[in-house]
């Protein structure tokens, strides 16, 4: 996945949920108003927008076949990006935004489940403050 459409479908789900009123504004605060960190996974089952339910030892049990929303593409996507970590490359950083101490996650939700199941502590993201 490009960095472009990674950064498109962040700015898509801020507006969507109402943190920002106008694409033009969530692309300002993704831009100037966000910094590469490594956020802890352990983090990730308190993140709003994200179902802690996914962190499995597999791809299969984080996307049992009855919830998975983008259907096989769960799967592949999730498996793509272990692929990715096995062979110690990089993946696209996931996307945050702090409101008011409360995490929510922007764009991310596979590569969060590939990095939970190949033990990683930390996985890189955008926070946007």
């Amino acid at each position: 996945m490009d960095y472009i459409q990674v950064l498109r479908d962040s700015i898509e789900t801020s507006v969507s949920n109402k943190l920002f009123k106008s694409k033009e504004e969530a692309t300002m605060k993704h831009i100037f108003n966000s910094k590469l960190i490594s956020f802890p996974l352990s983090k990730c089952k308190n993140l709003d927008n994200f179902n802690p339910e996914r962190l499995q030892t597999s791809a299969i049990k984080a996307y049992p076949l009855d919830n998975r929303p983008r259907g096989d593409k769960d799967i592949s996507s999730v498996e793509y990006y272990q692929k990715l970590i096995k062979n110690k490359l990089d993946i696209q950083p996931i996307w945050i935004i702090n409101n008011n101490n409360n995490y929510i996650l922007l764009d991310g939700a596979h590569r969060i489940v590939a990095s939970y199941i190949e033990n990683k502590q930390y996985i890189p993201a955008y926070l946007i403050n």
